[in-house]
Protein backbone atom coordinates (compact mmCIF):
# COMPACT_ATOMS: atom_id res chain seq x y z
CA UNK A 1 0.00 0.00 0.00
CA UNK A 2 1.21 3.43 -1.02
CA UNK A 3 2.28 5.59 2.05
CA UNK A 4 0.30 8.58 2.46
CA UNK A 5 2.60 12.13 1.84
CA UNK A 6 2.77 14.79 4.24
CA UNK A 7 3.34 18.65 3.84
CA UNK A 8 3.21 18.23 0.01
CA UNK A 9 3.54 21.50 -1.85
CA UNK A 10 5.77 23.08 0.57
CA UNK A 11 9.73 23.25 0.09
CA UNK A 12 12.32 20.85 1.30
CA UNK A 13 13.46 23.97 3.29
CA UNK A 14 9.71 24.04 5.07
CA UNK A 15 9.47 20.75 5.76
CA UNK A 16 12.52 20.15 7.88
CA UNK A 17 11.51 23.38 9.94
CA UNK A 18 8.16 21.65 10.40
CA UNK A 19 9.25 18.93 11.93
CA UNK A 20 12.40 19.87 13.47
CA UNK A 21 10.16 21.80 15.46
CA UNK A 22 7.65 19.05 16.15
CA UNK A 23 10.91 16.60 17.12
CA UNK A 24 12.38 19.66 19.18
CA UNK A 25 9.03 20.49 20.82
CA UNK A 26 7.29 16.96 21.45
CA UNK A 27 11.06 15.98 23.30
CA UNK A 28 11.83 18.90 25.20
CA UNK A 29 13.40 16.58 27.66
CA UNK A 30 16.20 16.26 25.24
CA UNK A 31 15.49 12.98 25.40
CA UNK A 32 14.76 10.42 23.05
CA UNK A 33 13.71 6.80 22.63
CA UNK A 34 14.01 4.37 20.03
CA UNK A 35 10.82 4.30 19.41
CA UNK A 36 10.21 7.66 19.17
CA UNK A 37 13.13 8.38 16.67
CA UNK A 38 11.04 5.76 14.67
CA UNK A 39 8.13 7.72 14.60
CA UNK A 40 10.02 10.60 13.77
CA UNK A 41 11.69 8.69 10.96
CA UNK A 42 8.47 7.87 9.46
CA UNK A 43 7.12 11.18 9.55
CA UNK A 44 10.28 12.20 7.50
CA UNK A 45 9.85 9.40 4.94
CA UNK A 46 6.05 10.85 4.81
CA UNK A 47 7.27 14.06 4.07
CA UNK A 48 9.59 12.60 1.08
CA UNK A 49 13.03 13.95 3.09
CA UNK A 50 16.12 12.38 2.11
CA UNK A 51 18.51 10.16 4.47
CA UNK A 52 20.52 12.78 5.65
CA UNK A 53 17.44 15.64 6.44
CA UNK A 54 16.06 12.48 8.23
CA UNK A 55 18.86 12.20 10.21
CA UNK A 56 19.10 15.92 10.90
CA UNK A 57 15.60 15.71 12.35
CA UNK A 58 16.37 12.81 14.64
CA UNK A 59 19.15 15.07 15.49
CA UNK A 60 16.74 17.95 16.22
CA UNK A 61 14.88 16.11 18.69
CA UNK A 62 18.25 16.11 21.40
CA UNK A 63 20.42 18.90 19.78
CA UNK A 64 17.91 21.81 18.39
CA UNK A 65 18.52 24.88 21.04
CA UNK A 66 16.06 27.31 21.70
CA UNK A 67 17.72 29.58 18.96
CA UNK A 68 17.26 26.80 16.38
CA UNK A 69 13.84 26.47 17.39
CA UNK A 70 12.76 30.05 17.54
CA UNK A 71 14.17 30.03 13.02
CA UNK A 72 12.39 26.84 12.31
CA UNK A 73 9.41 28.79 13.95
CA UNK A 74 10.22 31.72 12.02
CA UNK A 75 10.60 29.58 8.69
CA UNK A 76 6.73 28.06 8.62
CA UNK A 77 5.31 31.21 10.01
CA UNK A 78 3.84 32.76 7.10
CA UNK A 79 2.66 29.52 5.36
CA UNK A 80 -0.59 27.75 6.46
CA UNK A 81 2.20 25.16 7.91
CA UNK A 82 1.81 28.01 11.27
CA UNK A 83 -2.02 26.64 11.55
CA UNK A 84 -1.19 22.65 10.95
CA UNK A 85 1.59 23.14 14.09
CA UNK A 86 -0.23 24.46 16.25
CA UNK A 87 -3.11 22.07 15.90
CA UNK A 88 -0.63 19.44 16.33
CA UNK A 89 1.21 21.24 19.87
CA UNK A 90 -2.58 21.04 20.90
CA UNK A 91 -3.04 17.33 20.14
CA UNK A 92 -0.17 16.49 21.68
CA UNK A 93 -0.86 18.85 24.87
CA UNK A 94 -4.21 16.45 24.86
CA UNK A 95 -3.56 13.13 24.33
CA UNK A 96 -3.55 12.04 27.51
CA UNK A 97 -6.52 14.18 28.70
CA UNK A 98 -4.23 16.42 30.63
CA UNK A 99 -4.23 19.75 28.64
CA UNK A 100 -3.74 22.52 31.35
CA UNK A 101 -4.72 26.30 31.34
CA UNK A 102 -0.38 26.36 31.61
CA UNK A 103 -0.02 24.47 28.51
CA UNK A 104 -2.64 26.25 27.17
CA UNK A 105 -0.99 29.46 27.34
CA UNK A 106 2.27 28.25 26.31
CA UNK A 107 1.01 27.33 23.39
CA UNK A 108 -0.86 30.13 23.14
CA UNK A 109 2.20 32.29 23.25
CA UNK A 110 3.87 30.20 20.56
CA UNK A 111 0.66 30.57 18.11
CA UNK A 112 1.07 34.51 18.82
CA UNK A 113 4.86 34.08 17.70
CA UNK A 114 3.21 32.58 14.41
CA UNK A 115 1.01 35.06 13.69
CA UNK A 116 -2.34 32.88 14.84
CA UNK A 117 -4.54 35.15 16.51
CA UNK A 118 -6.84 34.45 19.06
CA UNK A 119 -10.25 33.10 17.42
CA UNK A 120 -8.20 30.88 15.27
CA UNK A 121 -6.32 29.40 18.02
CA UNK A 122 -9.98 28.68 19.45
CA UNK A 123 -10.94 27.15 15.89
CA UNK A 124 -7.89 25.48 15.92
CA UNK A 125 -8.37 24.32 19.46
CA UNK A 126 -11.95 22.81 18.42
CA UNK A 127 -10.33 20.76 15.39
CA UNK A 128 -8.20 18.96 17.16
CA UNK A 129 -10.86 18.22 20.51
CA UNK A 130 -13.49 17.23 18.17
CA UNK A 131 -10.95 15.17 15.92
CA UNK A 132 -9.53 13.30 19.34
CA UNK A 133 -13.55 12.97 20.63
CA UNK A 134 -15.26 11.50 17.68
CA UNK A 135 -12.11 9.17 17.50
CA UNK A 136 -10.84 9.86 13.85
CA UNK A 137 -8.63 8.69 11.87
CA UNK A 138 -6.18 10.69 10.61
CA UNK A 139 -7.49 10.43 6.98
CA UNK A 140 -11.03 10.83 8.24
CA UNK A 141 -10.37 14.02 10.12
CA UNK A 142 -8.20 15.47 7.67
CA UNK A 143 -10.61 15.33 5.35
CA UNK A 144 -13.12 18.56 4.29
CA UNK A 145 -15.95 16.55 4.49
CA UNK A 146 -14.80 16.07 8.47
CA UNK A 147 -14.83 19.96 8.68
CA UNK A 148 -18.33 20.47 7.12
CA UNK A 149 -19.48 18.08 9.08
CA UNK A 150 -18.37 20.18 12.02
CA UNK A 151 -19.11 23.28 11.08
CA UNK A 152 -15.69 24.13 11.75
CA UNK A 153 -14.44 24.35 7.58
CA UNK A 154 -16.82 27.64 6.95
CA UNK A 155 -16.17 29.26 10.86
CA UNK A 156 -12.12 28.96 9.79
CA UNK A 157 -12.10 30.13 6.32
CA UNK A 158 -13.95 33.00 7.47
CA UNK A 159 -11.59 33.49 10.32
CA UNK A 160 -8.53 33.40 7.88
CA UNK A 161 -7.19 29.54 8.23
CA UNK A 162 -6.88 28.20 4.67
CA UNK A 163 -8.84 24.64 5.26
CA UNK A 164 -6.88 23.21 2.32
CA UNK A 165 -3.68 24.29 3.65
CA UNK A 166 -4.26 23.20 7.03
CA UNK A 167 -5.33 19.55 5.82
CA UNK A 168 -3.11 19.42 2.81
CA UNK A 169 -1.01 16.27 3.09
CA UNK A 170 -2.56 14.89 6.79
CA UNK A 171 -0.32 17.48 8.38
CA UNK A 172 -2.13 19.03 10.83
CA UNK A 173 -3.31 15.50 12.42
CA UNK A 174 -0.84 13.24 11.36
CA UNK A 175 1.48 14.44 13.62
CA UNK A 176 -0.27 13.89 16.96
CA UNK A 177 -1.22 10.12 16.07
CA UNK A 178 2.62 9.00 14.81
CA UNK A 179 4.09 11.43 17.94
CA UNK A 180 1.78 10.28 20.35
CA UNK A 181 3.98 8.01 22.33
CA UNK A 182 6.83 10.65 22.49
CA UNK A 183 4.47 13.26 23.91
CA UNK A 184 3.46 10.59 26.62
CA UNK A 185 6.97 9.43 27.20
CA UNK A 186 8.66 12.46 27.91
CA UNK A 187 5.97 13.61 30.60
CA UNK A 188 6.85 9.82 32.14
CA UNK A 189 10.78 10.94 31.93
CA UNK A 190 9.85 14.01 33.67
CA UNK A 191 10.42 16.42 31.20
CA UNK A 192 8.34 16.55 28.01
CA UNK A 193 7.12 18.86 25.88
CA UNK A 194 5.65 21.33 29.04
CA UNK A 195 8.31 20.25 31.02
CA UNK A 196 9.61 22.39 34.02
CA UNK A 197 12.89 23.63 35.05
CA UNK A 198 14.30 21.00 31.73
CA UNK A 199 11.44 21.39 28.99
CA UNK A 200 12.28 23.54 26.48
CA UNK A 201 8.94 24.82 26.65
CA UNK A 202 9.15 25.20 30.37
CA UNK A 203 11.06 27.34 32.43
CA UNK A 204 13.82 27.86 30.59
CA UNK A 205 12.22 28.31 27.51
CA UNK A 206 9.22 29.93 28.19
CA UNK A 207 9.40 31.66 31.62
CA UNK A 208 10.35 35.69 31.42
CA UNK A 209 7.53 35.88 28.69
CA UNK A 210 8.56 33.61 26.20
CA UNK A 211 12.59 33.75 27.26
CA UNK A 212 15.08 32.86 24.53
CA UNK A 213 12.31 31.81 21.82
CA UNK A 214 10.73 35.46 21.34
CA UNK A 215 12.92 37.69 23.60
CA UNK A 216 14.78 39.99 20.36
CA UNK A 217 14.05 38.56 16.96
CA UNK A 218 17.08 40.16 16.12
CA UNK A 219 19.40 38.47 18.10
CA UNK A 220 19.66 35.29 15.35
CA UNK A 221 22.89 35.38 14.12
CA UNK A 222 21.75 34.12 10.26
CA UNK A 223 21.86 30.86 10.88
CA UNK A 224 20.25 29.97 7.92
CA UNK A 225 22.03 32.42 5.66
CA UNK A 226 25.04 33.85 4.77
CA UNK A 227 27.80 32.77 6.43
CA UNK A 228 26.60 32.61 9.82
CA UNK A 229 25.22 29.44 9.36
CA UNK A 230 28.35 28.14 7.95
CA UNK A 231 30.62 29.52 10.68
CA UNK A 232 28.16 29.10 13.27
CA UNK A 233 30.36 26.27 14.84
CA UNK A 234 26.97 24.20 15.33
CA UNK A 235 28.32 20.82 14.06
CA UNK A 236 29.35 19.23 10.46
CA UNK A 237 28.33 21.37 7.17
CA UNK A 238 27.89 24.56 9.07
CA UNK A 239 25.54 23.72 11.87
CA UNK A 240 22.40 21.33 12.14
CA UNK A 241 20.11 23.52 10.23
CA UNK A 242 22.46 24.12 7.59
CA UNK A 243 22.94 20.04 6.88
CA UNK A 244 19.13 19.78 7.30
CA UNK A 245 17.90 22.31 4.94
CA UNK A 246 21.27 21.20 1.99
CA UNK A 247 23.27 24.11 2.71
Amino acid sequence: MEQKQILEGYSPMQKAAYLGAIASIATADRSASEEELAHLDTMSEAAGLSEEQAAMIRRAATELGPDELQKCLDIIKDTDLRFSLVTDLIAFAESDQDYSPEEKERIGKIAQHLGVDQEQFSLLGQFAQEAREQGQSAEAASSPEFLASSGLGAKMERAGISTSGLLKGLAGVMGPILLAGMLSGGRRRGGGMFGGGGGMLGGGMMGGGLGGMLGGLGSLTGMLGGGGLRNSGLGRRGGMLGGLFGF
